[in-house]
């Protein structure tokens, strides 16, 4: 996924949390380098993962880690290392 896709998904999550206006913030955030893509892209995945946990659909969470590949391109090892490792700490 790209850049500027990730930074509108984030985005769109920060205002349905909060209800700002989060663009803004975001760009400044990546120009100083307070936020990298990865860290961004990591959020994004286990909140995805979470969300499908929620819905108890069995045929998306079956499908969920070549459904995260695919989204954020990279491979479903990664993707299962990256849901893993956070789950690992709840």
């Amino acid at each position: 996924m790209q850049n500027s896709k990730m930074k509108i998904e984030l985005s769109e999550k920060i205002e349905n949390i909060h209800g700002l206006k989060s663009k803004d913030v975001l760009d400044v955030l990546f120009k100083e380098n307070m936020l990298s893509v990865s860290s961004v892209r990591n959020y994004l995945i286990r909140s995805y993962f979470n969300e499908a946990l929620k819905k108890k659909n069995t045929e998306l969470i079956k499908n969920i880690f070549l459904d995260i590949s695919e989204k954020y391109e990279i491979s479903v090892r990664q993707a299962q290392r990256i849901v893993y490792d956070y789950m690992k700490t709840k």
